[in-house]
């Protein structure tokens, strides 16, 4: 992947592990939870070192049983990962199956985005094609409704929106084109994704703060602003796919290991699928094999007509020197970037001077970049300003 080449491996498996499982990543740059202390520091340590001699035989026995189990339970792991990696190979070999399963995805979706991309789009044009997606009007009376967007009148009573038009009209055709296509991207999130509940967050928070970076750099690779926006985000559509996918089929496959050893009676089998869960290692694999590509193969399943995302990304994928790659392409790269950086930056989780080394890796100029570190790039403006 092309961001990869700009992004230090070690910081990029950060990354990565910061969008599934965060809190392994404190344990990756060996920093303590509030209140944990080290293993030396630990009663247990001291225990340890006074019976080490009484007790070395037990101790080493304990360990070596340890290792096998552990052994066992990894050969179990990677026996069901084989299995879901192939069922979601199989998945996403048909692309509109993805489109109309996992992205609800409709002819009135392509329409919405081609108009959205034009200079003449109005709230009644925007109210006519979103009239045949019964679910996004649904979204959208949630969100202008809900407590922090809602407006008031003369007597301060709340203004409760209850029809397309007036949730469009609250809302204004320029936070309409950046609302809309964000809640047909957050159909792409999984619901479920215990034991990580921050994963559609997460996803949705990269992709939004992915998307407000491009719209907002564009100009500086003479791209236009709401095209880069839109491949910014809906780019992200193959990632947050796999992910759906990928703990939809852990848990079907998982059930069929236990069914199986259940009625086999192979207690430690049972025992050991007791302790798999999702795993964030295959997870991220998945997400790095066939993300961006499902991503590109989607685009070509949608069809837009008035604007291509399908070249720019098809480019990305060649991963092209920056003198040769489309502006589309080579803001799609930096916006992807800096939202790295931003969102490890944000968390704290860089190492001493490794901020300040990542951010000169970046092509945006300067003057941008400070103006980027002053916005909540993660969040979308939804009513419009009176």
């Amino acid at each position: 992947m092309a961001e990869q080449l700009l992004t230090p491996p070690s910081i990029a498996e950060r990354f990565d592990y910061w969008l599934i499982a965060p809190e392994r990543v404190s344990v990756m740059i060996g920093k303590r939870a509030p209140g944990e202390v080290s293993y030396e520091e630990s009663e247990q340590s001291f225990t340890r070192r006074q019976l080490l001699k009484v007790e070395k035989t037990a101790i080493r026995d304990k360990l070596q049983t340890a290792k096998v189990r552990a052994e066992y339970l990894a050969q179990i792991n990677q026996q069901l990962h084989t299995l879901v990696k192939k069922k979601l190979a199989q998945a996403i070999s048909d692309t509109p199956a993805i489109l109309d399963k996992q992205l609800n995805w409709q002819d009135e979706s392509t329409d919405l985005i081609d108009l959205l991309t034009t200079p003449s789009a109005t709230i009644s044009k925007v109210e006519a094609v979103a009239a045949g997606m019964p679910w996004l009007y649904d979204e959208l009376l949630k969100l202008v409704n809900a407590p922090q967007n809602r407006r008031r009148d003369a007597r301060g009573m709340v203004i409760v929106v209850d029809t397309l038009k007036t949730a469009l009209s609250f809302m204004g055709i320029d936070n309409v084109k950046l609302v809309l296509p964000a809640l047909m991207f957050r159909q792409s999130i999984p619901l479920i994704t215990d034991p990580f509940p921050q994963v559609k967050h997460k996803t949705m928070e990269y992709a939004v703060t992915c998307a407000r970076t491009a719209e907002a750099i564009a100009p500086q690779f003479k791209a236009q602003p709401y095209p880069a926006y839109l491949l910014a985000l809906l780019s992200q559509l193959g990632r947050s796919v796999i992910l759906k996918l990928y703990f939809k089929l852990f848990e079907q496959v998982h059930f069929d290991f236990l069914q199986h050893a259940q009625k086999a009676k192979l207690r430690d089998l049972h025992s050991a699928l007791t302790q798999l869960v999702p795993d964030p290692a295959h997870c991220i694999q998945l997400i790095n094999q066939h993300g961006d590509k499902l991503s590109l193969h989607l685009f070509e399943q949608m069809v837009f007509k008035r604007v291509d995302l399908h070249t720019p990304m098809q480019q990305f994928l060649q991963e092209p020197d920056d003198e040769d790659a489309l502006p589309l392409t080579r803001t799609l790269q930096q916006s992807r970037y800096y939202a790295k950086f931003r969102m490890l930056s944000d968390a704290k989780l860089f190492l001493e001077d490794e901020a300040p080394v990542f951010r000169s890796g970046s092509a945006i100029a300067a003057d941008t970049l400070t103006a980027l570190q002053k916005q909540t790039l993660s969040q979308l403006p939804v009513v419009a300003e009176l």
